[in-house]
């Protein structure tokens, strides 16, 4: 683990607090920018099984890339106390937006739901899990694009707990072992509490809107799909991207939903599955002059290749004649 000084930080102001951990808001003074730095006590730092855990997954987290991931910019040292610090995210928690008096759409429950699949899905494929999916860890920007935070956090915790736990049983140095591999045990409890976060927030939710005629069948079945993944019952999705697939089923059978999707690209919401789904093209406006592709009626990609044979086959020609 790199080492770090502590006055490379300015601590403006502590964002959580908990046992053995603190979350800060901090300027790094080297790059001048605002981060989330996450400082651990000296006595969880100094555990083995805590500082394997960390060490593990350091590499990783560090090169992940994901939009509704927290993106972590780096990992140290200072003064016997581990470190990391992340990009701050601009949104409040999912607890917070479900506490307040909006409401969302059954289609916009379904899109968040779709989102976070898809980065439980590229964790998982890293063999990383998260383990405490919940409305605290995950946020959910204006315009509806959700940030997974607090990853790492809960299998490092595990880590020192469990060290603990042997030190009590066992007098003896226990053997450091530590799985950079989420199990298939991790990778359910991360789809079950995603089905217990979704159900909630649909139940918050309320009425649907009026014009949303059709949405009825549709939050029946999504509910039921969330009932089996919290119940883990043998129709539950084994993977994330499974669980993506059923939700765009529920979409693709109901052909008679409304699709009104009017949030603005440019605060850099990720494009919806209902957009995917169910694209129309403008009424008025005359759609953009692209390239059709191979096999397509109208204009076909080997017409120029056809001509330019044609052209160097007469250019020889002539060169022949006119020997």
């Amino acid at each position: 683990m790199s080492s770090t000084q502590t006055g490379d930080f300015d601590r403006q102001q502590t964002l959580q607090q908990a046992d053995g951990w603190r979350l800060m808001l901090a300027v790094h003074r080297p790059s001048g920018r605002t981060v989330q730095l996450l400082i651990f006590s000296q006595e969880l730092s100094q555990l083995p099984q805590f500082r394997a855990a960390l060490k593990t997954d350091r590499d990783t987290l560090l090169q992940l890339r994901h939009a509704c991931i927290q993106r972590f910019l780096g990992f140290a040292e200072s003064d016997g106390e581990l470190l990391c610090w992340m990009e701050p995210p601009d949104a409040p928690s999912l607890a917070t937006v479900m506490a307040s008096e909006n409401r969302l759409s059954t289609d916009e429950v379904i899109d968040i739901c779709w989102q976070i699949s898809s980065a439980l899905q590229q964790l998982h494929n890293l063999g990383l899990a998260h383990g405490a999916i919940a409305a605290d860890t995950v946020l959910l920007s204006e315009g509806l694009q959700p940030t997974i935070t607090a990853l790492g956090l809960h299998r490092w915790l595990a880590a020192a707990r469990q060290a603990g736990s042997t030190a009590l049983a066992n007098t003896r140095p226990a053997l450091i072992s530590v799985s950079a591999f989420a199990s298939r045990d991790q990778v359910q409890t991360d789809l079950r509490d995603l089905g217990v976060l979704i159900k909630q927030l649909l139940q918050k939710s309320g009425n649907e809107h009026t014009q949303d005629y059709a949405a009825t069948p549709v939050r029946t079945r999504l509910t039921r799909l969330l009932e089996s993944l919290i119940d883990n019952d043998h129709s539950t999705p084994l993977t994330a991207r499974e669980l993506q697939g059923r939700l765009g089923e529920i979409l693709l059978d109901d052909s008679e939903m409304p699709i009104d999707d009017q949030r603005d690209e440019t605060t850099g919401y990720k494009k919806s599955i209902i957009g995917d789904l169910f694209e129309k093209a403008a009424p008025t406006a005359p759609a953009p002059t692209r390239q059709t592709p191979a096999g397509s009626a109208g204009y076909s990609p080997k017409l120029p290749i056809l001509v330019s044979v044609i052209v160097l086959l007469l250019l020889t020609l002539v060169a022949v004649l006119m020997r």
